[in-house]
């Protein structure tokens, strides 16, 4: 059976979702939820480094060996991806609902302090729009899970690392055809997209103590490049690993201007959901919109049978 799933937005965002008729996939870098992003970091290379000392195996890196290779390997990837978080520059554009339209930790959270509203979706048609670029774009529950339990994630994603890493070098031989300096720079280049992966993978789980928000997530599968040349430019990067990806996002990348700051996004087209994407609207506790001005607002953009009703909880913020 079909369920709805509501999106949470002041008023001026859901006037921008049904005036230009699209979903922003928002960069994660400038949410609520960023700290999921850093979920595996530094873990997952301080475990990488745990497992590989109790079941170590031949290893060559930058002119060293074993223990000694690998701990090189850890520390570029390690100084990397601190920098590059510190930029923004690991990251994805993600878009969030919930299974209650009208719940009090998303009305203070994600809706204005109550004043905006829940946009109701089927989640039905969302999974199917996500199916349509399912080697890019992908849907689901959130998982919510202990630290312990994130804990033995991290350690399982450490050993699939450690068992790619054995034969990479080997695979970089056969296919690339290289000499031994650029075997090292393919080496760390593999390893980071390796760990980018796995941080990606990360924004799928979220700690316990928020499962009552019962939150859903859409977003990519891989990595957001920001290199301007990829995104704008119009040669295409042979070193990318996502190419089909950065070809969907090619120029399509907007933003948000606030007071302070810059928000990068990517829209999604409500036509590509369905006919009629929008299923109902809620009014938050200390949202102010009329029934009436509401059924003008639909009229002017073509929206028809869209449901509307006020919350029912009790709030002042």
């Amino acid at each position: 059976m079909d369920k709805i799933l509501y999106h949470y937005c002041s008023t001026q965002k859901m006037y921008g979702i049904m005036s230009g008729r699209q979903l922003r996939m928002s960069d994660i870098t400038k949410s609520n939820d960023y700290d999921e992003v850093y979920m595996f970091f530094p873990g997952i290379i301080y475990a990488m480094r745990d497992v590989y000392y109790k079941n170590s195996f031949p290893f060559e890196f930058a002119g060293e060996t074993d223990e000694r290779g690998m701990e090189i390997l850890f520390r570029l990837a390690y100084d990397y991806f601190k920098m590059e978080f510190d930029k923004g520059g690991v990251t994805n554009f993600v878009i969030c609902f919930c299974e209650e339209g009208d719940k009090l930790s998303q009305w203070r959270g994600y809706a204005d302090n109550g004043r905006g509203v829940s946009i109701g979706f089927s989640e039905r048609e969302l999974t199917q729009y996500s199916g349509k670029y399912k080697d890019i774009i992908t849907m689901g529950k959130v998982k919510y899970k202990t630290v312990e339990e994130i804990n033995d994630i991290i350690i399982s994603k450490a050993n699939n690392l450690l068992n790619e890493l054995k034969n990479l070098r080997k695979w970089i031989i056969d296919n690339l055809h290289c000499d031994d300096s650029k075997q090292e720079e393919y080496m760390i280049f593999f390893f980071i997209q390796m760990l980018n992966m796995v941080f990606m993978d990360s924004l799928q789980y979220k700690n316990v103590s928020f499962q009552e928000e019962n939150e859903w997530r859409m977003f990519f599968k891989y990595p957001i490049t920001k290199k301007t040349e990829l995104i704008y430019g119009e040669e295409r990067n042979k070193s990318v690993l996502f190419d089909e990806m950065v070809e969907v996002m090619k120029n399509k990348i907007d933003f948000n201007i606030l007071n302070d700051d810059i928000v990068p996004y990517f829209h999604l087209e409500l036509s590509d959901i369905s006919e009629k994407p929008i299923k109902e609207v809620i009014s938050g506790p200390n949202n102010h919109i009329l029934l009436k001005d509401f059924q003008l607002l639909c009229g002017k953009y073509k929206y028809n049978d869209v449901a509307f009703r006020y919350s029912k909880i009790s709030y002042r913020g």
